[in-house]
């Protein structure tokens, strides 16, 4: 007999399954609405500088409060307001750079929540 209790799961890395879980939705999620945004603002201007002004504020609302939690979801999306912000045509061709940005953004952060699911399953596998 060991020591320990029944219900303690044998596998060591479904520990914090919830924890991980919800940031590989954060993640593939977040790269959608990017996306979706980016799109949405690239066709209608006046809605890229009102989201892109709330995303901004927002992130600069999370990164004020330096809480360790929020630093990187913050920083995320400060830039990505900034970014926004920037898709308005009075920038010229900075305004294609930042929609390429913001599209490589949410392209890479959607990859990055795929790669972890993938991690997930093989660690929960074993």
């Amino acid at each position: 007999m060991s020591n320990e209790p029944e219900w303690k799961d044998a596998n060591p890395s479904s520990d914090n399954l919830q924890g991980k879980g919800r940031i590989i939705i954060q993640f593939i999620v977040g790269g959608i609405a990017l996306f979706i945004l980016t799109m949405v603002s690239a066709r209608i201007r006046p809605l890229s500088l009102g989201i892109g002004g709330f995303a901004f504020m927002s992130g600069l609302m999370m990164l004020v409060r330096r809480r360790q939690l929020f630093y990187k979801p913050g920083l995320i999306v400060t830039l990505s307001g900034f970014l926004l912000l920037l898709t308005t045509p009075r920038f010229g061709v900075v305004a294609g750079f930042a929609s390429f940005f913001l599209v490589v953004g949410a392209i890479g952060l959607f990859a990055f929540g795929l790669v972890k699911a993938i991690q997930l399953a093989w660690d929960v596998q074993k």
